[in-house]
């Protein structure tokens, strides 16, 4: 998966790609084999071949990541910006018709959205536990469900449709 991030005004990409029981991150051409261990909700652990650890905090705002590292460097947080086609893909029914696909493999732990419900923009649907990090796949925008492709418990593929949602009735918010 790719992620563009941006640190003292410049904006580069990062690459994360399961590798084995670590993840190889590339950060402007350059591969480093990572070991994440989730901690806690928003936690990492993050470990090198070579001894050295961190712990990372992760917070979300929408398709954007905020990203603090312990110990800190000395630039602060970092931003990552999740590309919104690997983060939702939409298929042409237009009108504000979305099917939300899992963006990589995992367990679906628990639905959180119904047929038939109206939903506003941020609201999560589906939580999704993938390489030991727990993923909120949330509604682009107020609309109703029509479709809840998964259960609970489920394996899912990168790809795979997981909810379809249709754009928000008058009044809806």
């Amino acid at each position: 998966m790719d992620y563009r991030y941006s640190l003292a005004s410049q904006v580069s990409t990062v690459s994360i790609e399961p590798a084995g029981d670590a993840f190889a991150v590339t950060v402007n051409g350059a591969t480093h084999l990572v070991h994440a261990r989730l901690r806690a909700p928003g936690e990492l652990e993050l470990g090198w071949p070579d001894g050295r650890r961190l712990r990372a905090f992760v917070v979300a705002d929408g398709d954007r990541r905020w990203v603090s590292l312990d110990p800190a460097p000395e630039c602060g947080p970092v931003e990552l910006m999740v590309p919104t086609a690997a983060a939702r893909r939409r298929h042409g029914r237009g009108g504000g018709h979305d099917t939300l696909e899992a963006q990589m493999p995992g367990v679906v732990r628990q639905v959180l959205a119904a047929v038939g419900e109206a939903v506003a923009r941020g609201q999560p649907l589906v939580l999704l536990e993938a390489m030991k990090m727990e993923l909120r796949v949330t509604a682009p925008h107020a609309g109703r469900v029509e479709r809840v492709a998964v259960a609970e418990g489920a394996s899912v593929q990168r790809g795979q449709v997981l909810v379809e949602l249709a754009a928000a009735d008058e009044g809806l918010t």
